[in-house]
């Protein structure tokens, strides 16, 4: 009976191999977000279906099973925040229904966006490790935990205002168009989901 095996040296190779290149360049502040990032993602979606529907999500609900029109003439008249969310909720409900987990998966998925958004604001604004401080505490805040599993529109929000405050520290640093036009894209979004 024989056995071979793979000589040491070249498991590197075949290691290389198999892993795209773009791991190869991953920094350890990346490894890092990437892990609050999962942990964030766990921490919202692990109990989306724990409770019921509460009063607002239980309007928000009703709304996305109506028809277009109908949502948006309940929305105007029972609603006091803008039409974004809403509107948005009542695309997503189409293909993926009215129950709890499906509307609250909405707002979790908000809620784990924000993580690595606020990690590149806060490298923006001052250094890796402050976006990673910025990413840490919103990843184990329990209200940003609470609110990404709300079917409501408050993580949107959150996740909007840190777009926004991203593209502005991006302006601060670059001063170019683009920025400027990020900055107001995603401001205009924010003031379109929230009445502040």
């Amino acid at each position: 009976r024989h056995t071979s095996f793979l000589p040491v040296s070249g498991l590197g190779d075949v290691y290389k191999r198999q892993v795209p290149e773009f791991v190869h360049k991953l920094r350890p502040e990346h490894w890092i977000l990437i892990g609050l990032t999962v942990l964030a993602a766990g921490l919202r979606f692990a109990t989306l279906g724990s409770q019921s529907y509460w009063f607002d999500e239980a309007q928000s609900a009703h709304e996305f099973g109506l028809s277009f029109g109908g949502m948006w003439s309940f929305m105007v008249s029972h609603e006091s925040n803008p039409p974004l969310y809403f509107v948005l909720g009542w695309l997503w409900a189409k293909p993926f229904g009215l129950g709890a987990v499906s509307l609250r998966f909405f707002s979790a998925l908000a809620g784990t966006a924000l993580i690595p958004v606020l990690y590149l604001a806060g490298r923006e604004l001052i250094s890796s490790r402050a976006g990673l401080v910025a990413a840490a505490l919103a990843t184990v805040n329990p209200f940003l935990i609470w609110y990404s599993q709300e079917a409501r529109e408050y993580m949107l929000l959150a996740l909007l205002c840190a777009a926004s405050l991203l593209y502005f520290a991006r302006f601060l640093n670059r001063r170019t168009s683009h920025e400027v036009a990020g900055w107001a894209v995603f401001s205009g979004l924010a003031v379109l989901t929230h009445a502040f």
